[in-house]
């Protein structure tokens, strides 16, 4: 069976899966990949803009796999046996697009619950990653784990 995949956004929000995704990891023994989507920039146009776009780009991911790690590092996974990728794209495109490549046993991501008008007009981000994945997807509220 493929890995468990865990989508973050790096912030609290992915604390919760990031502990879910760990301990299931753990329990089945199954290689655990730990994503980050990173939106594409717009706004710029021409063949300038589009050096200053690359440029820009490369410096982001480069702090992002950084920032990745540290992430891994306080959640209590295992940086020297969890893969880690920085994806550059529409992010649940970019997560489910991954998680077919790995065949992918599970998507792992977090959610803040949105509720009322601001979930009806804007959906969530996990919701889009469930629509999208040919995975099964668990998704995990920010507050679930609170006292562990």
């Amino acid at each position: 069976m493929g890995p468990i995949v865990l989508a973050t956004c790096l912030s609290k929000v992915s604390e919760s899966a990031a502990k879910v995704a760990r301990a299931l990891a753990e329990e089945t023994k199954a290689p655990l990949h730990v994503v980050y989507a990173l939106e594409p920039m717009s706004g710029l146009t021409g063949d300038a803009a589009m050096m200053a776009r690359e440029s820009v780009r490369a410096r982001q991911e480069g702090e992002l796999r950084g920032a990745l790690e540290a992430f891994c590092v306080r959640q209590g996974i295992d940086v020297d046996t969890t893969t880690r990728r920085v994806l550059s794209g529409t992010i649940a495109e970019e997560i489910a697009a991954y998680a077919a490549d790995v065949s992918a046993r599970l998507v792992v991501v977090g959610t803040s619950a949105p509720t009322g008008v601001t979930a009806v007009l804007l959906g969530s981000v996990a919701d889009e990653v469930m629509r999208r994945c040919p995975a099964p997807v668990l998704i995990v509220r920010q507050d679930l784990l609170k006292d562990s």
